[in-house]
């Protein structure tokens, strides 16, 4: 792992992510969004809530379209190797809606090659910043 794959991964998760909450991808997209994350992946939200992967499967099944016009941006990342196969990937995130209004988050993820030879995402922590 290096850190070209693992940021290569970070942006095309959020593309995913931007397509799904816009409805620009279909519904059947659901099954492809969600084979990014590790089946035991957990994260911890901007609102402190942890999710696992189930969790994760209910939030964006009820998600879908339901932001169009946002707009997530990924930049500022960090790369640091934990393992053969891991890495942590600190970057900042942006979302702005359709409207102009939008947040600002800090996120640590840990990435795992799976047995397959992709990344998968392990673990995710998001905290809303300011600016």
């Amino acid at each position: 792992m290096n850190d070209t794959l693992a940021f290569n991964e970070i942006h095309a998760l959020h593309v995913l992510i931007e397509d799904w909450f816009t409805g620009r991808s279909p519904v059947a997209a659901l099954d492809t969004l969600l084979a990014r994350f590790s089946e035991d992946f957990s994260m911890v939200g901007v609102r402190g809530v942890r999710l696992d992967k189930p969790a994760l499967a209910g939030f964006f099944a009820s998600a879908h379209g339901s932001r169009p016009g946002v707009r997530i941006t990924v930049d500022a990342m960090q790369y640091r190797p934990l393992a053969p196969a891991a890495c942590a990937v600190r970057y900042r995130e942006d979302q702005i809606g359709a409207d102009g209004t939008g947040n600002r988050r800090e996120a640590l993820a840990i990435l795992v090659t799976g047995t397959d030879g992709t990344l998968r995402w392990q673990a995710l922590h998001e905290t809303v910043v300011g600016g």
